[in-house]
């Protein structure tokens, strides 16, 4: 039969009845938004809701000490305030849920109907009940009685078993440091019962559980379970009491009994750590950020693990940088195992993003990977979890969580930071870690996590929702991690943990395995340990199929497989006696557990590779550009570079059709040439663009002009903007790169030699070849190969605040432009000249909408890091500088 709505009110009416003691110490009138509701004032019942709520609030402010006044806050700011103080989820959204529904009767053109009002005063009760089980006695107007240390404790278990979906039905306190409680919980028919006798210790607790015969209220419920929880461990051996159904629990070890926190530690696969003592201690350093620059300045240095331990026992959130195989993952694992003391952090969680699916929300992925060790329904494992972060003493570790961004840009990380902002508290510790070209070199992302006024908006907002105030919240230290030194044959040599393991399982690290530069050495180490457990196994023939699997899907943004699909994609041989187990899988040296019948890659690294493998083809690269925008890393990049691409047939500067790799590191991408372009092997000089001037001179421009060029320009150089006013009157610099002319006057000349300007993509591709290299003619640094401003400067100019101080200080006011041809090792891989520095160079790549188009490969006042392939830049198309030049193409039939 269904349920009418008197039948609803007087239902919601007892349940409010069993909160009066609440209402009489805070002098409530919980009946009138009931009778307002059944009067048919909707409306009315969803203002008394709120004013009830700010009024539970307040009181729960002042309890607590929140800075400021609450009598004149609105709804929303006691929320806010009061958040950090509340650690059960249901009661947050309830909050919220009676925030929205307030602001909702406050406007006009929403009506409030009869289901808004039932829902505002089951929220309330939702909201009481928390504050009753907890027995805040600011709320409850119990008289304290408690040890304040035996009431904490008290609030913790309630609102756990809250959270749990219990209801506190008994509560005595026994005692100045004895309290009972007695708890219930409602599935369908079946009823649960807890029953916790909290106090100091077992002998104190003796005699009364004695003289009860081991139920205090002799109630005969069902289904009870009852716990004795004292401050130490029992001693080994301590018998049980009365009938033997009273479990005896240390507090600190209570929450084991839902979380089995350490069968979700033992589970971590054993970290890759090198047998060798040498690379046990791996350094690290503490960054801090200089306010006024933004620059990070190393400010102590020692053992990562003991910084680490350090950190974490203050409380401090952390986030651990280093380059792919520096140790984080050795660290964190050591650290979440039992790298913190247990007064500091009684609960630790390990959670490795990597195999967190970027379609998944952070929710959904901790509950999939907790579930198994968290004794709860699974539509509340998240909200143990939570809870437990809330309530602090909580080390919560995030493995590899760039690893979880779907591309590394900023809106990227900032909406990954919005997900897991809910596992950051003021109270416990987060420790996340991630490839140094993440938040290492980045300030916009950085302040994502510093707790300035400066942090995203978004991310206020989020921490909000979760009930944390971002004031509140520990800024992040910044650890970050460097290379072992080892010695060999009388040489020190500075390798990553990684690299050493990998040394050392392939036999190569007394040899040359450790030598060479560190991406060369480093796919050679991986490759080697590919070989050897493909070669161990009988499989050296499945390489190239390996390559399709792995390569195409890490190019995919995917790294966990299940073994039918391994022996589906790689063959049956990969598995002993034809049984498709974990146990009989030949590749496990390669692989790390992901889930039941799931794997991923042992370290990302190796996936990586398979990718830069799979990309040295032409097919692999047009398959990848085919099936969407790619995944692709730096460390993708640089394994494709080292390992050079397929040859592509090409006369010299004919950029020949295909896919290419182009953009920044932090957002690489695949792009497509459709046509054969022929470059120029050399900037126009300015002995090119006089011929061009004496042309139009004569015959004029209206046939070489861009059709929306503006009235009365002029292709002129701008005389008033060149710096040596000789520059085209003295014929030694005739070849020279021309200067000072503005878009509209190089799309000109380029339609005067009957070519045009390249796109931003052809001339990037042009620039880098099909291997994706930083600069023209590789990515090693090489400043005699350049015209930039280190060269100027006499030293490396490493960040934008060092190159402003050159600047501003007259070092570089001697750099100048040079002749086209004057550095011979600048080519690129078809053989075209000086495309990294000297002057930067218009493209046809306009945006109309700002009237700029797009330059490219630096100039010589800027640094070396700012004259790679990939440097760009935006630029008035009417604007004329000293810095800026260009080069014409044309299409090949």
């Amino acid at each position: 039969m269904t349920e009418t709505v008197d039948d609803r009110l007087r239902r919601l009416r007892t349940e409010l009845d069993g909160h009066a003691r609440i209402a009489r110490h805070l002098g409530l009138d919980f009946e009138r938004p009931v009778r307002s509701l059944g009067d048919g004032y909707p409306e009315n019942t969803v203002a008394l809701i709120g004013k009830i709520t700010e009024r539970l609030l307040k009181q729960l402010w002042t309890h607590h000490g929140v800075v400021g006044d609450p009598s004149g806050k609105a709804l929303n700011d006691l929320i806010k305030g009061c958040r950090p103080h509340i650690r059960s989820t249901n009661v947050v959204n309830a909050l919220t849920d009676i925030q929205r529904l307030r602001n909702r009767s406050t406007h006009d053109g929403y009506d409030i109907a009869e289901e808004d009002g039932l829902l505002a005063v089951r929220r309330l009760l939702d909201v009481l009940e928390w504050f009753t089980s907890t027995g805040i006695t600011a709320i409850t107007g119990e008289a304290p009685s408690l040890n304040p240390l035996v009431e904490r404790k008290a609030e913790f278990l309630a609102g756990l078993y809250t959270t749990l979906g219990y209801r506190l039905i008994k509560r005595f306190e026994l005692s100045e440091s004895t309290v009972y409680q007695l708890f219930c919980r409602q599935a369908g028919l079946q009823v649960d019962y807890v029953e916790i006798i909290l106090g100091r210790s077992p002998d104190e607790l003796e005699q009364l559980i004695a003289a009860t015969g081991g139920e205090l209220l002799q109630t005969q419920l069902p289904k009870l379970t009852r716990f004795l929880v004292v401050d130490d461990e029992p001693p080994a051996g301590t018998a049980p009491y009365a009938d033997g159904e009273i479990r005896i629990v240390a507090y600190d070890r209570f929450v084991e009994r839902i979380v089995d926190i350490p069968a979700h530690l033992a589970t971590l696969a054993p970290a890759l750590v090198p047998n060798n003592a040498e690379a046990v201690t791996i350094a690290g350093e503490v960054l801090e950020t200089d306010p006024r620059t933004g620059e990070m300045t190393v400010t102590e240095t020692d053992d990562a693990s003991a910084i680490l331990r350090r950190l974490a026992g203050s409380s401090a959130n952390i986030l651990v940088i280093g380059g792919p195989g520096s140790g984080k993952t050795i660290l964190l694992r050591q650290l979440a195992v039992g790298g913190a003391t247990p007064a500091a952090h009684r609960y630790r969680f390990y959670l490795d993003m990597s195999l967190k699916g970027h379609d998944e929300q952070f929710a959904d992925f901790v509950t999939r990977v907790l579930g198994p060790y968290v004794k709860v329904p699974k539509n509340r494992v998240f909200d143990v979890f939570l809870y437990l972060i809330r309530a602090g003493s909580v080390l919560c570790v995030l493995d590899a969580i760039d690893e979880a961004v779907q591309g590394t840009s900023l809106p990227a990380f900032l909406d990954l930071f919005a997900d897991v902002a809910q596992a950051l508290s003021a109270e416990s510790t987060v420790v996340l870690s991630s490839r140094y070209s993440f938040l290492a070199d980045s300030p916009q992302v950085r302040r994502l996590l510093n707790s300035s006024t400066l942090i995203s908006e978004k991310l206020v907002q989020q921490l909000h929702a979760g009930g944390i105030d971002p004031l509140e919240l520990p800024r992040f230290s910044v650890v970050r991690l460097d290379d072992v030194e080892v010695h060999r044959e009388a040489r020190v040599v500075t390798v990553s943990p990684l690299e050493l393991l990998l040394a050392e399982q392939t036999g190569r690290g007394d040899g040359g395995g450790l030598a060479g530069e560190q991406t060369g050495r480093l796919a050679g180490l991986v490759a080697a340990r590919v070989d050897q457990v493909l070669a161990d196994s009988g499989l050296a023939h499945i390489g190239p199929k390996l390559d399709g699997l792995l390569g195409a899907a890490f190019l995919a943004d995917r790294s966990v497989f299940t073994l039918a699909e391994v022996c589906t994609d790689i063959g049956i041989d990969c598995f002993a006696d034809g049984r498709v187990t974990a146990e009989t899988f030949l590749l496990a040296p390669l692989f790390r557990p992901a889930g039941p019948d799931t794997v991923a890659p042992i370290h990302t690294v190796f996936q990586e590779f398979f990718a830069a493998r799979y990309l040295r083809a032409v097919a692999g690269r047009d398959a990848a550009f085919a099936g969407g925008e790619p995944f692709l890393t730096e460390q993708v990049r640089r394994f494709l570079h080292h390992l050079g691409t397929d040859p592509v047939a090409a006369s010299p500067q004919v950029l020949p059709a295909g896919t290419y790799l182009v953009g920044p590191s932090h957002r690489l991408l695949l792009r497509r040439i459709e046509k054969p372009v022929l470059f120029d092997e050399h900037p126009v000089t300015v002995g090119r663009y006089k011929r061009f001037l004496a042309a139009i001179e004569q015959d004029g421009c209206a046939a070489f002009d861009h059709p929306d060029v503006p009235a009365e320009h002029t292709h002129e150089p701008w005389a008033e903007r060149l710096r040596n006013p000789d520059y085209f009157t003295d014929p030694r610099y005739d070849d020279h790169p021309v200067i000072c002319v503005s878009w509209w006057s190089a799309y000109a000349f380029a339609r005067f030699e009957g070519k045009h300007l390249p796109t931003c993509v052809e001339w990037e591709a042009a620039a880098r070849g099909t291997d994706g290299r930083l600069f023209p003619w590789g990515d090693n640094l090489d400043l005699a190969a350049v015209n930039c401003a280190d060269s100027y400067s006499g030293r490396p100019l490493i960040t934008y605040e060092v190159w402003k101080d050159e600047i501003d200080r007259g070092q570089l006011r001697g750099s100048s432009p040079t002749p086209v041809s004057g550095h011979p090792t600048n080519v690129s891989p078809f053989g075209i000249r000086g495309m990294a520095g000297n002057v930067w160079e218009w493209t046809a790549t306009v945006f109309d909408e700002i009237n700029s188009a797009v330059i490219c490969g630096g100039s010589y006042d800027n640094p070396y890091r700012a004259v790679q392939t990939s440097s760009k830049a935006l630029y008035r198309r009417r604007g004329a500088s000293n810095a800026v030049g260009f080069r014409c193409v044309q299409e090949i039939a």
